[in-house]
């Protein structure tokens, strides 16, 4: 059986699962299943299941799965992006977009000394991602956070995994899309429009990140982003 779209369901480990208001609006209302249909479901985790509808309520569907497969292959190389906000939300929230379409593994907001933008609406970002993984039907959902510089190079910094800090240092020729991976395990650090400050970069060195370049102009922050989630994408697909 061939399906064309997927639902979203955070667990599925029980046999009878309900979906949210909206999916099931979705589902029963906008698509007009009925209850015997069967649909595709996934829950951002590297699973998808089959299911079988048994109440199609446009408020709360029941549906009863039949077989649950894990299609998430071993990545290469799992790239978890730690990026300033910008001020303009839309460019972070197609970046979001773009993020789950590419398969990335995580992505950290990190509020900077230069950061015009201190926070950002989680709920809403992940109402994006969640939508992105559905248009695209695949199986990975990237956890989204919100922490400081310090709180993200202090929390990571017995992770193994290869660092890597961007920022505009025309003395500095080593590539990001150049790089050979040691470890499965990736993380990148991009800072807001002004840039990371001298502390800022002080510190992560001092973590163990390794100063890159993304190229060799200089790229707004959300480019700079997706910029960084294709060198990784495409070393995944050619390994």
């Amino acid at each position: 059986m061939v399906f064309d779209q997927y639902f979203y369901h955070p667990d599925l480990t029980q046999n009878v699962i309900t979906l949210s208001r909206e999916e099931s609006e979705h589902c029963v209302r906008a698509l007009r299943h009925r209850a015997g249909d069967r649909v595709l479901l996934t829950d951002g985790k590297g699973h998808e299941a089959t299911a079988l509808i048994v109440a199609a309520d446009p408020k709360a569907c029941m549906v009863e799965l039949s077989e649950v497969r894990e299609v998430r292959a071993g990545a290469s190389h799992r790239l978890h992006l730690a990026i300033a906000p910008t001020k303009n939300m839309d460019r972070m929230e197609w970046l979001v977009e773009k993020c789950v379409e590419i398969g990335i593994e995580s992505v950290s907001f990190i509020v900077c000394d230069h950061s015009e933008r201190p926070k950002v609406n989680l709920d809403r970002l992940n109402r994006i991602a969640i939508s992105a993984l559905k248009q695209c039907q695949t199986t990975w959902l990237p956890p989204l956070e919100l922490l400081t510089f310090g709180e993200f190079v202090d929390g990571h910094r017995q992770v193994a995994a290869d660092k890597y800090i961007a920022w505009c240092d025309d003395d500095n020729t080593r590539q990001f899309a150049e790089e050979d991976f040691r470890h499965e395990d990736v993380i990148l650090l991009i800072g807001p429009e002004g840039d990371f400050s001298t502390a800022e970069i002080a510190c992560a060195k001092d973590a163990g990140y390794v100063e890159i370049k993304l190229g060799n102009r200089r790229l707004r922050t959300e480019t700079a982003g997706l910029y960084g989630c294709l060198a990784v994408a495409i070393k995944m697909e050619n390994n």
